[in-house]
Parts: C-alpha cells; sequence; structure tokens
C-alpha cells in the first residue's frame, strides 16, 4: 500500500509553469527557498511505539497504512517519550525534527534487550535518553552498561529530576553500569546518558535478543563490546554473523582478559559461543555483524525481537543474514520490491514475492538462520510471540532524506542555471520537479549513499524524492 503522507510543501514545488521563452538576456538564478522539512519514514511494531524527543517542541504523528487513521498526534520536547499503544502492524511515522522510535513491546513486556539508538539513528552518540522497562524481572541480572570505545567523561541523570545516578572517567575498552538493585527504582523512568569527547553507546539488558553495535556506530563492523547475561536459562548466545567473506575472528573476556573463542567464521555462516555474565570483546578482520539471541542453547520459539542489521550496518538494505527463532518479517520501504528468503544453513527456499512500500509479511519459517534477498530496500526482523523491542531502522530514513533535501535543491540550481543558459527562465518549482537523470544521481548521489544506504539505487532515490515532495 503507498502511504500518502501529505509532507509539507518543499522547495515550493507545486503547480509553477515549467518555462517560458525569453529574447532578452538572461535573468540571474533564482535559488530554491529554504525546505520546511518533514521527516516521515514507516515502521512495524508487535505492539508499541516509544517516541524519543531530542528536540524542543517536536510534532508528531504516527497513522495506521491498515486501517487510515491517525494513532497519535501530539507534541514531545527534549528528553521526554510517548508510548503509544498502537497494536500490531504497519505504521507510518512523520515529525517536523527527528526522533527515535523504540518499537515492539518495550512497556508492556519487561523482559527485552536493546542497544540505544539516537536521532540521527546511530548506535553511537554523546546523548542518549532511555526510558526503562516498567519494572526489573527478577533474576537480579538486569543492567544498563555505558561502553566507551575511546577515553569519555560519562553520566547518567534521572531527566525529569536532573538527579545524578552515576558518572565515571572511562578509559577506551571500560564502560559504566547500574546493576539490578540501582534499577529496580528506576522503572519507567527516562534516563538521559550523556558523554563528553568521544561517543559512547549504551545498552539496556533485561533480557537477550538483541543487535550489537560496532565501534562506527553501525550494526557491521570490526570491533564490538557487549554484555551478555544470564536471563534466560542462566546463559545468552553471543552470534557473530559473517555475510560475505571469511572473518578471523576473536572473542575476549574484557574483565579477565581471557580468549574464549578465536577462529575463522565462513562466509554465509554464523558461530554461536553460550556464555553467562561476560563483557565481552568482539573483534574481526572483515566486518561482521554480533546478535546477542538464542541460537545454541535455546533453539526455537523463544519470544524477542531484534531487527537484522544487513552489511553495510542500518538495517535499511537490500541483502541481510538474519537470525530468527521462529518468525521473520519483512518490511519494505520502496514499491514493487522483490524479495527472496531462504534457509542460509540448507538452501531451502522459503519465501518468494513481492512487497510494496508500507507493506509487511510476516513468515514462519522455524528456528535458523536466513538469507533475505531484496531489490530495494527493506528491513528485517526476526524472534517470535509478542514480547521483545528493538530500535526501529526505520529513523535511518531521515538521514536519507535529509541528504535527498540537499540533492534536491543542488540539482535544481544547476538546472536553472543550464536553462538560463538557453535563454529559458525555469522556476525553483519547475526545476526541483522532474526526477533526477541518472547522470544526476551519479554526480550527486554518494552523499545520499553515504548517510545511510548505500545501495540506494536511482529508482529508489526518484521514490524518495516524490514521497518527501508531497502536499
Amino acid at each position: 500500500m503507498k502511504f500518502a503522507l501529505g509532507l509539507a510543501a518543499t522547495l515550493a514545488l507545486a503547480g509553477a509553469p515549467l518555462s517560458q521563452k525569453r529574447p532578452v538576456e538572461p535573468p540571474p538564478v533564482e535559488k530554491p527557498a529554504n525546505p520546511s522539512k518533514l521527516y516521515t519514514t514507516y515502521f512495524y511494531t508487535a505492539g508499541e511505539a516509544v517516541v524519543h524527543g531530542y528536540a524542543p517542541e517536536t510534532k508528531v504523528r504516527i497513522v495506521s497504512l491498515e486501517k487510515p487513521g491517525t494513532i497519535f498526534e501530539g507534541t514531545i520536547g527534549v528528553g521526554e517519550t510517548k508510548t503509544v499503544q498502537t497494536g500490531r502492524g504497519v505504521f507510518g511515522f512523520l515529525s517536523d525534527k527527528k526522533a527515535s522510535i523504540l518499537v515492539g513491546t518495550p512497556s508492556s513486556c519487561a523482559v527485552v534487550g536493546y542497544f540505544l539508538k539516537d536521532e540521527e539513528g546511530s548506535f553511537r552518540s554523546n546523548r542518549f535518553f532511555a526510558q526503562l522497562p516498567s519494572a526489573v524481572a527478577g533474576s537480579g541480572d538486569e543492567r544498563l552498561i555505558v561502553w566507551a570505545y575511546e577515553a569519555a567523561t560519562v553520566e547518567i541523570r534521572i531527566r525529569k529530576t536532573e538527579k545524578l545516578i552515576k558518572q565515571a572517567e572511562l578509559k577506551a575498552g571500560g564502560y559504566l553500569e547500574l546493576n539490578a538493585a540501582t534499577l529496580a527504582g528506576l522503572g519507567s523512568q527516562v534516563l538521559e546518558i550523556k558523554s563528553t569527547g568521544a561517543k559512547v553507546a549504551a545498552q539496556v539488558y533485561y533480557d537477550e535478543g538483541f543487535i550489537v553495535p560496532a565501534s562506527n556506530g553501525r550494526g557491521s563492523g570490526k570491533d564490538f563490546f557487549v554484555y551478555a547475561g544470564a536471563i534466560t536459562n542462566g546463559v545468552n548466545d553471543v552470534n557473530v554473523i559473517s555475510q560475505m567473506l571469511d572473518a578471523k575472528v576473536k572473542l575476549t573476556d574484557i574483565d579477565s582478559g581471557k580468549v574464549i573463542f578465536e577462529g575463522v567464521v565462513k562466509k554465509g555462516g554464523i558461530h554461536s559461543e553460550t556464555l553467562s555474565k561476560k563483557h565481552v570483546r568482539v573483534q574481526s578482520d572483515v566486518p561482521v555483524e554480533v546478535v546477542v539471541a538464542g541460537f545454541k542453547h535455546y533453539q526455537g520459539g523463544y519470544a524477542e525481537h531484534h531487527f537484522g542489521t544487513g552489511l553495510e550496518g542500518g538495517g535499511i538494505e537490500n541483502d541481510f543474514l538474519v537470525t530468527t527463532s521462529g518468525e521473520l518479517w519483512l518490511f519494505s520501504y520502496f514499491a514493487e520490491n522483490p524479495v527472496t528468503v531462504t534457509n542460509a544453513q540448507t538452501g531451502e527456499q522459503i519465501f518468494t514475492g513481492s512487497l510494496k512500500a508500507g507493506a509487511v509479511r510476516g513468515l514462519t519459517p522455524g528456528f535458523g538462520l536466513f538469507s533475505v534477498k531484496a531489490q530495494k530496500g527493506l528491513s528485517v526482523m526476526g524472534g517470535a510471540s509478542s514480547c521483545g523491542a528493538d530500535y526501529s531502522p526505520a529513523a535511518g530514513m531521515f538521514a536519507v532524506d535529509d541528504a535527498m533535501y540537499e540533492v534536491i535543491a543542488q540539482v535544481a540550481v544547476e538546472r536553472i542555471e543550464a536553462a538560463r543558459k538557453n535563454g529559458i527562465v525555469l522556476t525553483p518549482a519547475a526545476a526541483a520537479a522532474a526526477p533526477l537523470s541518472q547522470q544526476e544521481w551519479s554526480k550527486h548521489g554518494q552523499k545520499v549513499k553515504d548517510r545511510g544506504y548505500q545501495g540506494m539505487s536511482l529508482d529508489e532515490a526518484n521514490e524518495r524524492q516524490a514521497e518527501i515532495q508531497k502536499q
């Protein structure tokens, strides 16, 4: 289903005359006006959406795509959150400023785990806001960990009262941790995590079932830090997935310095280590993905949700290797998108079909490792049941659209200048309205790719251009 977003006009795009011959000296170039941005994306959730505000007076609207209508509309301030009981389904998200979106069942089910994302969709930042689960589950191993890839000064405060909970000077590879006893008194409160100097990552651990970010702030890379705890039968699985190349991988216990595993993870394969209460560093000579989810110790049916990250690590791609305990959800951001799903270990084809923009397809392939390939960008979530949480990759479209606004404006100026040399007056609206050509995309498209989706094609770029130019 194509989602008519009703976006505010950008670059004054609607309805101006295209051109007019002039016999006199061409006028100076008229530059397009600054666009009035409205960020928009789609997301899928099993039951809830928690929107985190990072800018003052962020106007947010959430609409249903399956049963058209507004689910939520309101204003969210800096450090404020809004938990929206959406129910299971596909939704459109519109905001005038960037925000992050935590999906799944983060408030109604306390046994969840995830790494935080900021308003740029990055796992690594100088500031995060985290609304904690409503209560600790009672295992005693719940914790919040801030990871420093480089030396940083970190503090954690209760956002509402600004009460300092903990602060520390961290060395590279160090971490600051809140234990279960501390978290027991902070249920449902919003914490603000600030880092002075280097950017950090932050892990909310109330269960396994989450992707692990690399030191580059994305979901794929060569260096990772993670806590694998004892929630779920006393152990967790740390899974290393190598999508494109054979990878030389080392897992190290950060606290003891002991090497847990050192070896090769084959291209298209996975290595799983079952651990308990370990702070772990994962290093690889080529980009890999790391997931903490039941794979070796708990096979099949475990209630959790985690997104696939893809080789680029942004979560919006056309090629994934993803684990699941039973179900897969495929979610397309672009129209007419052919998708194929294959069991990566047996070669069995699970699904082939085409998805529309904003469409979701739920599959039940059972436990395993699966390859998902598409022609255009999509997101993939693995897991089972309705208890889990993760930050939607959908917010990655905000960075893509930021770059698209810049490209549209730059291309419009070039078109106006080219027309002027031929004695033609071309309005900014007309100059920006036409789809991008292959030549224009080849010249300017890299800045869009660098910000969110390296595999973005000309067709996909023109879909996003049309989307953000809607009235």
